[in-house]
């Protein structure tokens, strides 16, 4: 089962950060993805599991963002706030994504979303 604790995730690509949500994607040693959003429930920011499909139906707007959370392969969560990390099994806590039920294009007012291009293993 793969696991998204943030020590043993490297960055690809912010793709959105503002004062509103933050949203990256990111990868371990065995280049399985992951995202880390901003959780409204609980607060802070979390990191989860995702599949290839799964992040291609996101980025074509074709899935909200909590649905991307909701398809993910493992059900552990790692979350971040100012005063610790957490990891949750969503099997026990239903996690709520900040702007969870908009799509990336009414994230970023812009369709597709280009994530391969500038990543430093290019």
């Amino acid at each position: 089962m793969i696991v998204a604790e943030k020590e043993n995730l490297t960055p690809v690509k912010v793709l959105i950060n503002n004062t509103e949500i933050q949203l990256a994607l990111l990868e371990d040693h065995k280049g399985n993805m992951f995202v880390s959003a901003t959780s409204c429930q609980p607060q802070g920011i979390v990191y989860f599991a995702t599949t290839p499909s799964s992040l291609c139906r996101f980025l074509e707007s074709d899935i909200p963002l909590q649905t991307l959370l909701d398809k993910s392969p493992s059900i552990f969560v790692e979350i971040n706030n100012n005063s610790k990390k957490v990891l949750y099994s969503t099997r026990d806590l239903h996690v709520k994504l900040k702007c969870g039920e908009q799509t990336i294009s009414q994230l970023t007012g812009s369709s597709p979303v280009e994530v391969w291009k500038g990543m430093s293993s290019e």
